[in-house]
């Protein structure tokens, strides 16, 4: 960008170019996890399995949302199940044990009453970036894949170790556009492996975590199921 109005971060990363609507926060939500049945997957001849786990369910409304999340006591949790309906979206986590889930949503900033602070609108008058909404500031991405590999698994491959990895950021921190590798069973026992993320302060945790294990000693599916990836936030000023 040559024109317009350009802000920058302390580390010479432009923030805002005067052009591009900004991801900003927009909300805040806090909900405990409980006990629930949940649907895992059909068999193949249409049986529903479902199995118990804490889990928990928000709904927000928002125009092209980014969430973030963390869990009280690094509880590691899952997001699980995401539907749309209009600007009505719904998230529902499941976690290894009883917590509360904190969800940040990040979305373009409407038009608001301020009367401090920075304002930048585009050419045409759209509020693009509002100083009184924290910024989404990502500073981290990671990716991988449980059972390397692509196309259906049926050999007997060992059922895989959690393969636990934690990083510090040296400030608090958020998960964000995570998506988790999984597998689930439909041997009529609910087995469920996903992708599970824990989050302390400064510290990201993560592992293949057996939400619910049937026994079972091998990885049977497809490996690309078993793919996962997320991004890391800033949360300074905002935890």
């Amino acid at each position: 960008m040559t024109a317009g109005f350009q802000a920058f971060t302390d580390t010479g990363i432009v923030q805002i170019d005067g052009q591009t609507p900004n991801y900003q926060m927009t909300a805040q939500m806090r909900r405990a996890t409980v006990v629930t049945s949940v649907p895992t997957v059909f068999n193949n001849v249409g049986t529903q399995f479902y199995v118990n786990l804490q889990s928990t369910t928000f709904t927000f409304n928002a125009a092209y949302p980014l969430f973030a999340f963390t869990a009280d006591g690094g509880v590691m949790v899952t997001p699980y199940k995401f539907t749309r309906s209009g600007n009505t979206f719904t998230v529902q986590f499941v976690a290894a044990a009883a917590t509360t889930i904190n969800l940040f949503i990040f979305d373009q900033v409407p038009t608001s009453a301020n009367r401090f602070g920075l304002q930048v609108f585009d050419a045409n008058g759209v509020l693009i970036a509002d100083a009184a909404n924290p910024f989404a500031r990502i500073i981290d991405v990671r990716s991988g894949q449980v059972i390397s590999g692509t196309g259906f698994d049926g050999t007997g491959t060992s059922m895989p170790g959690p393969g636990t990895q934690s990083v510090n950021y040296g400030r608090n921190v958020a998960v964000a556009g995570a998506y988790a590798g999984h597998l689930l069973n439909s041997d009529g026992s609910g087995g469920a492996w996903m992708t599970a993320w824990g989050v302390s302060g400064a510290t990201v945790t993560w592992e293949w975590h057996a939400y619910y294990n049937d026994g079972g000693g091998h990885y049977i599916g497809f490996r690309e199921a078993s793919a996962w990836n997320f991004m890391v936030m800033d949360m300074t000023g905002i935890i």
